[in-house]
């Protein structure tokens, strides 16, 4: 299975001067556990990714009014590791692990087309065990 058939689309983004407190608001409005940090127009440049836990981590832990911090602060910067959306579902899952992250950006000729999560691989596994099952 290639990575472009587990991928989530529409990316859930911010730009670099989004507050902390918007971001967590659009998290918890879209379901989401991280926001990709992008500049530029149709073409989205990823500059960074916040996760919930970095935002609990560096605000909430501190004690910090997330309305006086912006995303910029807090987001792990780029380069970020990331992956083509041709490739294996397996290549996915031996990137996440070598790099001990949950979230992976899907870019295309340097346009951000998607992300897949450890979360989408799980749900695969689930599903092929469930298809073996019928069989």
């Amino acid at each position: 299975m290639k990575v472009r058939d587990l991928m989530t689309y529409p990316i859930l983004t911010v730009e670099v001067d989004t507050t902390v407190f918007d971001a967590i608001q659009m998290m918890v409005r879209d379901k989401r556990g991280s926001v990709l940090v992008v500049e530029g127009g149709l073409l989205k440049q990823v500059v960074g990714i916040v996760t919930i836990s970095g935002m609990f981590e560096q605000v909430f832990a501190r004690g910090i009014d997330p309305r006086n911090v912006m995303i910029w602060e807090i987001m792990t910067p780029a380069p970020l590791v990331t992956i083509g959306p041709n490739a294996s579902t397996k290549k996915a899952a031996e990137i996440m692990l070598e790099h001990n992250i949950r979230r992976l950006p899907v870019v295309e000729c340097g346009a951000l087309v998607g992300i897949i999560t450890s979360k989408d691989l799980l749900r695969c596994i689930g599903n092929s065990e469930a298809d073996d099952k019928s069989a």
